[in-house]
């Protein structure tokens, strides 16, 4: 199960993924109003219960895990 927070970062990576095709780190910061290392933090949480893919400095795809 995912938390609140973690289920806003997925919701915000969702809309940025919509508005500009890719989703970047920077582009989650600005969005919701925090720091980069708060984002890694959270897309590694995120990652490990496999919700997305990921590699460092590259961009975030989303998976179909429900």
């Amino acid at each position: 199960m995912i938390s609140k927070s973690q289920e806003e970062y997925l919701k915000t990576m969702y809309i940025l993924k919509k508005q500009n095709g890719n989703i970047r780190v920077t582009d989650i910061a600005n969005k919701m109003n925090c720091t980069k290392p708060s984002v890694n933090k959270a897309i590694y949480n995120l990652k490990d219960n496999g919700l997305l893919n990921y590699e460092s400095y590259g961009t975030i795809e989303l998976t179909e895990k429900r």
